[in-house]
């Protein structure tokens, strides 16, 4: 049984409002507590925290209105954001990211043991397929503070300094996501084109998933490990991944 909390990220182009199947999906096989609540971002700001209705989200998701949606435990050990407005009123404007959404999921230990790695892993595989992600990534922290924050790419209070300065790297990195890949981490997710650019090259990890979209999902080891001590296969991954990890290194 794994002891470390989950944060994950993907990024892509897919209108959630026109087709929230996706999210659905992904919500029902791990968000699968009964009492869970939700919140959504609008253009005019953000909901409180209400019951969770998954009828009455996905009408809200449908409508255009929201911007983003949240769907979390009271404790937060369970979270997931997704981005869902209108491709049409997106503000595509400079600096704007190479992808239009984001989708962030942060899981405590405990919710990882009840799920399963394997079962987690493969929901995240689908919705990256359905959504065609173009990056993404996969991490494991002792910190469920941590996982969630590098999911999401936000700080906190209670972060430890060195946990700041890990965001902040992460952050200039960041426009460059999908162009190249984001990571490697843990697990790391490549698009079609990226996957293309690798083509013969054998990559040192446990797993290699294809996702329906032609995209790849590459899992350097068996066991999950704390994003704090990456072994050494992680570099010989990140060697082996250099045509497609950019000169700014992720």
């Amino acid at each position: 049984m794994t002891t470390l909390a989950l944060g994950a990220a993907l990024y892509f182009d897919y209108e959630l409002a026109s087709d929230p199947l996706p999210l659905i999906n992904l919500w029902s096989r791990i968000a699968t507590q009964a009492e869970l609540c939700s919140w959504i971002l609008t253009p005019k700001g953000a909901t409180k925290p209400v019951d969770f209705d998954a009828t009455q989200l996905v009408t809200r998701i449908e409508s255009g209105v929201t911007t983003t949606v949240c769907i979390e435990t009271r404790n937060r050990d369970v979270t997931i954001i997704a981005g869902t407005a209108r491709a049409a009123s997106l503000d595509r404007r400079p600096p704007a990211p190479r992808w239009s959404y984001d989708l962030a999921v942060a899981l405590g230990d405990e919710r990882v043991a009840a799920l399963g790695q394997d079962a987690i892993v493969n929901a995240l595989c689908d919705f990256a397929g359905a959504v065609a992600a173009t990056a993404g990534v996969v991490m494991w922290s002792a910190s469920l503070d941590f996982a969630r924050a590098l999911a999401v790419l936000s700080s906190g209070p209670d972060l430890r300094h060195q946990h700041v300065s890990a965001l902040v790297e992460a952050q200039v990195n960041r426009s460059h996501w999908g162009n190249v890949i984001r990571g490697p981490e843990w697990g790391t997710f490549l698009s079609a084109p990226l996957v293309a650019k690798l083509e013969g090259r054998a990559l040192p990890a446990a797993r290699t998933v294809q996702l329906t979209s032609g995209g790849a999902f590459v899992q350097v080891t068996a066991e999950p490990f704390d994003v704090e001590a990456p072994p050494r296969i992680l570099a010989d991954l990140r060697e082996a991944l250099a045509p497609v990890m950019g000169s700014s290194g992720g």
